[in-house]
């Protein structure tokens, strides 16, 4: 019978892998109870997942766009909307300018009253597009 004698011929310990400064900042750290690579990797993974997120965002609203920009008469009416909120906005803004004493009595109602033909004239091109 044949006895294998295992003893250890390496006299010396390899490196470690990690940085005895990392392993005690760890130790010292609130996530010592945590495994630190999976720790990393759900980190990791989070910020894959939020880059990700991003992208798919990204691509989705410039898919949007590029439908609205193909189609002239959406794209017509979607800035007539965006006109009237502007407009009514700043007809918002004069009022409360005029509530605080900001802007005279003939200024508001100059400034109001071109808003306001300029609304009538966007609320009849939206009109015309409900026809």
């Amino acid at each position: 019978m044949v006895e294998l004698i295992l003893t250890s011929a390496v006299t010396r310990s390899s490196p470690a892998f990690h940085n005895p400064g990392h392993l005690r900042m760890w130790y010292d750290s609130p996530f010592r109870n945590f495994d630190a690579h999976l720790f990393t990797a759900i980190i990791v993974m989070i910020i894959c997942a939020g880059v990700g997120w991003f992208v798919y965002f990204q691509l989705k609203n410039r898919a949007s766009e590029e439908k609205l920009e193909a189609n002239t008469d959406e794209k017509q009416f979607h800035d007539l909307v965006v006109k009237q909120k502007v407009i009514m906005n700043k007809l918002l803004e004069l009022e409360e300018m005029k509530k605080t004493g900001n802007l005279s009595d003939a200024d508001y109602e100059n400034k109001s009253k071109a808003y306001r033909e300029h609304l009538v004239k966007v609320k009849v091109q939206l009109q015309q597009f409900m026809d």
